[in-house]
């Protein structure tokens, strides 16, 4: 019964968290502020964490090994880049609705003032360029990989989904991921028709 007790404390724990950095952000995530959502107390917070940093790195995992478990798959069977344009829109938005991406967000621009954060953060968004590269493996035609390297369009295409999301914070207008990738898709289309 104490495992049962002791594993439900820390899935609180991991939604209070993941739920405090989506609706309040990085800064107003503490021992306290996350305690008080889970509904108990910050010694339970650290008997079951070595920290805030520990806690918050549990739910980077627990967002990306969720995600990477529903788009592994279809990313690496998308065959034409129209598929690959309509799956990473899908994967945008549901990432934005879900409060996903924020995670990630939020988690990567706290890093930068937490040493403490910087190494896992950066481990974890090393998985998702490995996927990425596999996937932009396929695509890139084997005489331009020596030019076009597959881990470098990986690492831009990463920053690209960070960045604008972090630049639709700043501007506050709304345009993000999903908009840049209905363009892009929409040009396909355009470019596509003229050839």
């Amino acid at each position: 019964m104490g495992n049962r007790a002791g594993a439900a404390t820390r899935d609180a724990l991991v939604t209070a968290a993941r739920e405090t950095l989506v609706e309040d952000g990085f800064a107003r995530t503490s021992a306290r502020s996350v305690a008080s959502r889970a509904g108990c107390s910050q010694a339970s917070l650290f008997y079951h964490f070595d920290g805030v940093a520990e806690l918050l790195l549990a739910v980077l995992d627990e967002v990306s090994d969720r995600r990477m478990a529903a788009y592994r798959e279809p990313l690496l069977a998308a065959r034409t880049p129209g598929q690959l344009a309509r799956l990473g829109r899908r994967i945008a938005a549901e990432d934005v609705r879900s409060g996903d991406l924020r995670v990630l967000v939020e988690l990567v621009a706290g890093a930068s003032a937490r040493p403490d954060l910087t190494a896992g953060v950066a481990e974890r968004i090393g998985r998702w360029e490995e996927l990425v590269a596999q996937v932009a493996e396929r695509f890139i035609p084997r005489p331009l990989r020596s030019t076009v390297r597959p881990a470098v369009v990986a690492h831009a295409v990463v920053a690209g989904f960070l960045g604008l999301e972090l630049l639709r914070d700043l501007r506050g207008d709304g345009a993000g991921t999903e908009d840049v990738l209905t363009d892009l898709e929409k040009v396909g289309r355009l470019a596509g028709a003229g050839s």
